[in-house]
């Protein structure tokens, strides 16, 4: 999403709706398996929901795999042996849905994220094989670009402020409803599709109770087009020490510090991943008063951090507390330019690498051109540009985007 200039003097906490003209959400990922991400279906046998998924991170979580049959459904992808909702997949609407989905798909995953998966692996090998947690702040739904650049982390961990959500209850909606709520899907990921970036803006509307309800749905959609497998979901609340308490319910409304928490697998039955969405306002103000969030951030090891399309946030000095965050928490730091400013990445802390091309912000931000950075951009003989291969962020479309890569000297 973009700041236009005449928003830059509103408060960022008058209300959710201004605060999400405020933020814009990213998203993208990808399996590097090709034809994992390619195929319409998954590699894997018909869950008990009475067995165990394996052990991720000390957490163990019952496999329910209706989250898997439900996600494949509102993804356009047909059912999997087994699955309740087979019987609506005759529907005139949705044969309509699925190949109009499976199309889009295909043209992303060519176009951007298989790009984008080759690329990561040479750059970004020392921080696949770290095997440390990705850190998204101003996320929204993006596991996508996330689990792309990243495919192997143990836990992702993403921050916005669009509500949590559930996925709906599809033998409880009439034929009408899950038509409309199809429809809803596939809008909401049309800025996915040809900018590579959500607007928050949009979203808050897409993501209301009555339309596609919550991140959650979008985030299991990705999960499942890119070739993975949902073993469960589980709702959660951050108590004030910042240790997490597990909700006995099955959806979430717009609780303060409640999150939801994805289990998934890939389609080589590697160890259990995580993603967990946690709704929350990083402001200053709203930060500084939020004991439980600085509580589990303090406690949070060191992790990698991926800002991309982040409408310039951390530039502003409304949100002083949360950038320390980042930098403190951070063992390497993958961002364009909307993210921590180029200045804060220090030369005697931080070992930094650019890609690209470094252009002036798009006309929707005023007063976040960043000098110094177009002369690092500018000095080849201190710095060697290389190039990126895909197009991911504001300027899409075109070949003027930007990625910086920072590491923490030892």
């Amino acid at each position: 999403m973009k700041i236009p200039s005449k928003l830059k003097k509103a408060s960022y906490g008058l209300l959710p709706g201004m605060i999400g003209l405020l933020i814009i959400s990213c998203a993208n990922q990808a399996n590097t398996n090709t034809e994992a991400v390619k195929k319409d279906t998954v590699k894997k046998t018909v869950i008990d929901t009475t067995k165990h998924a394996r052990k991720a991170d000390s957490s163990l979580t019952i496999i329910n795999r209706k989250y898997n049959d439900i996600a494949r459904y509102i993804a356009g992808m047909k059912a999997d042996s087994g699955s309740p909702y087979t019987k609506y997949e005759t529907d005139s609407v949705w044969m309509k849905f699925h190949k109009e989905f499976d199309t889009a798909f295909q043209d992303l995953t060519e176009k951007r994220l298989i790009p984008m998966a080759k690329w990561a692996s040479t750059e970004l090998a020392q921080e696949q094989k770290s095997n440390l947690n990705i850190f998204y702040p101003l996320s929204g739904p993006d596991i996508l670009h996330a689990n792309t650049f990243f495919p192997n982390a143990k836990q992702y961990h993403l921050y916005a402020l669009e509500r949590n959500g559930a996925l709906p209850d599809l033998d409880k909606m009439k034929n009408k409803d899950r038509e409309n709520y199809m429809k809803e899907v596939y809008s909401s990921l049309g800025d996915v599709f040809t900018k590579s970036y959500f607007i928050t803006r949009k979203m808050m509307t897409a993501l209301t109770a009555n339309n596609v309800n919550g991140t959650l749905p979008l985030i299991c959609v990705f999960l499942v087009r890119t070739g993975h497998t949902i073993l469960n979901v589980e709702y959660c609340h951050l108590n004030n020490d910042g240790s997490e308490t597990t909700l006995n319910k099955d959806s979430l409304g717009t609780h303060h510090n409640d999150f939801v928490r994805v289990y998934f697998q890939d389609s080589k039955g590697n160890p259990t991943q995580i993603v967990s969405y946690m709704r929350c306002n990083i402001q200053n103000e709203y930060y500084v008063k939020d004991t439980a969030l600085q509580n589990y951030f303090a406690k949070m090891p060191q992790s990698i951090t991926y800002l991309k399309s982040a409408s310039y946030i951390l530039h502003y000095k409304q949100f002083t507390s949360f950038k320390d965050v980042i930098l403190s928490k951070s063992k390497s730091i993958l961002e364009d330019d909307t993210g921590i400013p180029y200045k804060y990445l220090t030369k005697d802390k931080w070992d930094v690498t650019l890609y690209g091309v470094y252009d002036k912000p798009v006309k929707d931000f005023s007063g976040v051109f960043q000098e110094d950075l177009q002369k690092a951009y500018q000095d080849t003989a201190l710095n060697k540009v290389r190039k990126l291969p895909f197009s991911l962020g504001y300027h899409w479309g075109s070949s003027k985007q930007n990625l910086i890569k920072a590491r923490l000297r030892s």
